[in-house]
């Protein structure tokens, strides 16, 4: 009998994984990362876990590298990632959630520096990066700016390109990069100029919820409102 029950126990753990809502992610204060205890937090985390709590659904969240977290749920090894600004190229394979988190396109340049983003000679005189895999660095080349050949892996070593002056502009999320000119002390070294807001959500895959949940983004969307409001 304990041998049954052990077994109905297994396959009944097995079945639970097999029906996970699995979403990736990736490490960036304040949407998504490790607090001082190690456990995962973040605005954006916060909302997608209450959401997930209102509806009753088992899921996992894995951190990973930001073009992995698109690449897992493009090739259908995850089912959404988060927190995502809306492009045409995750539009061909995932669908777009309501709003998680806001977030604002900010150029950011040294203080001392001559270019003004807003300007006609901006975009293609001034070399400018975001870093890889973001919304931004596709928006760039998508419109004609003289962008650097190798963008950097993260928001750190971004803000490292431009205190070296390996590029004069850099574009980023302003809670991002804000949060990092804080931590570095470097309010007064670095000019900001607002480029476009860009809100985020979460792209859950085509084939998810086609072949599987035809109903879950709706009923994902209904509730992001009021988790939203609990994190205000």
């Amino acid at each position: 009998m304990k041998t049954i029950l052990t077994l109905l126990l297994f396959f009944y753990c097995s079945h639970l994984q097999a029906n996970r809502i699995i979403l990736t992610t990736h490490d960036l204060n304040p949407y998504s990362y490790y607090d001082s205890k190690g456990q995962l937090t973040g605005s954006a985390v916060e909302v997608v876990r209450c959401v997930m709590k209102q509806l009753r659904e088992p899921y996992e969240i894995r951190v990973v590298p930001w073009k992995r977290a698109q690449f897992l749920v493009h090739t259908d090894q995850a089912h959404g990632f988060f927190a995502a600004s809306r492009n045409y190229m995750r539009d061909r394979y995932a669908e777009l959630s309501e709003i998680i988190a806001e977030q604002k396109w900010t150029w950011y340049l040294l203080a001392d520096s001559p270019f003004d983003p807003k300007s006609d000679s901006f975009k293609t005189e001034a070399t400018v990066t975001s870093f890889l895999g973001a919304n931004m660095h596709s928006w760039l080349e998508g419109n004609g700016y003289k962008v650097f050949k190798s963008p950097p892996r993260n928001n750190q070593l971004l803000l490292d390109m431009l205190l070296h002056k390996r590029v004069d502009a850099i574009l980023a999320n302003d809670q991002v990069m804000g949060a990092l000119i804080k931590q570095n002390e470097l309010g007064s070294s670095i000019r900001e100029v607002v480029n476009i807001n860009k809100s985020l959500g979460v792209y859950f895959s085509k084939n998810f919820l086609q072949s599987e949940r035809r109903d879950f983004l709706a009923l994902f969307n209904k509730e992001v409102a009021g988790c939203r409001s609990l994190q205000e």
